[in-house]
């Protein structure tokens, strides 16, 4: 039997999304990715419903639908910009820029780790962005030749959620750890510690429950 999103009808469905999100003039990732995505919201929707995905793509989910649903992806997509074009930049010491390198490593890895668990953060999207993080990180450091340097905009935002949607998938049990050590009551542990000491060289912070 074929993947959900090698389906004809998912292409279909992912045409009318990339379309909507065209439309309102956000751009998305080529590939199978929008296919992908449309397959899921299915998932998803089926598992809440109890019901097949593709039940969920016979009898409710319709173009208009999908329209709706690339209006509001295209309107987050420039919410992202916007936070991106205020975002104060933040100058990082090499040192410390390493170890924020090396963070993204360990997400990429607790990703691929806990690939199948996409109930509330999906691995495949920090895996990604994590590996994009890590370039545009990396460039920057290298052309600083050891001076601190200063990283801004869509880079630091998207840096940041890397590691904050890696530290609430962790604290909120959502993805199995890997510092086969016990954790705290507050759910916390070694690793995450790392990891927001990391987050908070670029600037950003973890609530409890929630991350920025």
């Amino acid at each position: 039997m074929a993947e959900l999103h090698t389906t004809k009808r998912v292409r279909e469905l992912a045409a009318v999304l990339q379309e909507a999100v065209s439309e309102q003039g956000g751009d998305l990732p080529g590939g199978d990715y929008v296919e992908r995505l449309v397959a899921e919201r299915v998932t998803i929707i089926g598992r809440q419903m109890g019901i097949t995905p593709r039940t969920v793509m016979t009898n409710y989910v319709t173009p208009e639908l999908v329209r709706e649903w690339g209006t509001g992806l295209a309107a987050q997509m420039r919410d992202a910009e916007l936070t991106a074009h205020d975002t104060t930049p933040v100058t990082v010491e090499q040192r410390d820029g390493l170890l924020v390198l090396a963070a993204f490593g360990v997400c990429g890895m607790l990703a691929a780790r806990n690939a199948d668990r996409r109930e509330h953060i999906d691995p495949r999207i920090v895996a990604k962005d994590a590996a994009d993080s890590t370039v545009q990180v990396a460039v920057p450091m290298y052309e600083a030749k050891r001076q601190p340097v200063q990283i801004g905009g869509l880079t630091v935002v998207v840096a940041r959620k890397v590691i904050g949607m890696t530290l609430e998938a962790l604290r909120e049990g959502w993805w199995e750890c890997t510092c086969e050590q016990p954790h705290r009551s507050d759910g916390g542990c070694v690793l995450q510690d790392r990891l927001q000491h990391d987050l908070a060289t670029l600037g950003g912070w973890v609530n409890r429950g929630e991350a920025v």
